[in-house]
């Protein structure tokens, strides 16, 4: 598993930009990114090759955060890969509570938790797929 950090920002101009002004500072390469919004606010997850000095950065500067793994499934490049992938996780009842993908060494990366991580790893074994850990997004 990875770890990712959840920010929150508020939804205005400027929000994210100060955001990955932090992450520039301190020299982070980020690897993947995602954010969502609702009328008031967004929550921007990135994972970064060193999330820990990432999140101690942004501690700094008082941002509302939160660290948690994440599931990062890496996939061949071939068309319906990611839904083979899934159906494996909704045949054993599990929700994806949220998703997003990137291209690494031309492998499809999917990001992914669930609602029973714990399970999700189960099913990673009994099936055999590469999760990368936070030493494989070394450049």
């Amino acid at each position: 598993m990875l770890h990712q950090i959840s920010i929150f920002i508020e939804n205005k101009p400027g929000t994210l930009h100060e955001t990955l002004g932090i992450i520039k500072q301190e020299n982070l390469q980020i690897v993947a990114s995602s954010i969502s919004d609702t009328a008031e606010y967004g929550i921007y997850r990135v994972i970064t090759q060193d999330p820990q000095a990432a999140y101690e950065a942004l501690k700094k500067h008082s941002l509302t955060m939160i660290m948690s793994e994440v599931l990062a499934i890496s996939l061949v490049n071939v068309v319906g890969t990611a839904a083979d992938t899934i159906s494996l996780f909704t045949q054993e009842g599990l929700n994806i509570e949220y998703l997003y993908s990137f291209m690494w060494h031309q492998n499809g990366i999917l990001i992914m938790r669930t609602n029973d991580q714990d399970k999700a790893m189960e099913i990673v074994r009994k099936h055999q797929l590469h999760c990368l850990e936070s030493a494989d997004l070394k450049f």
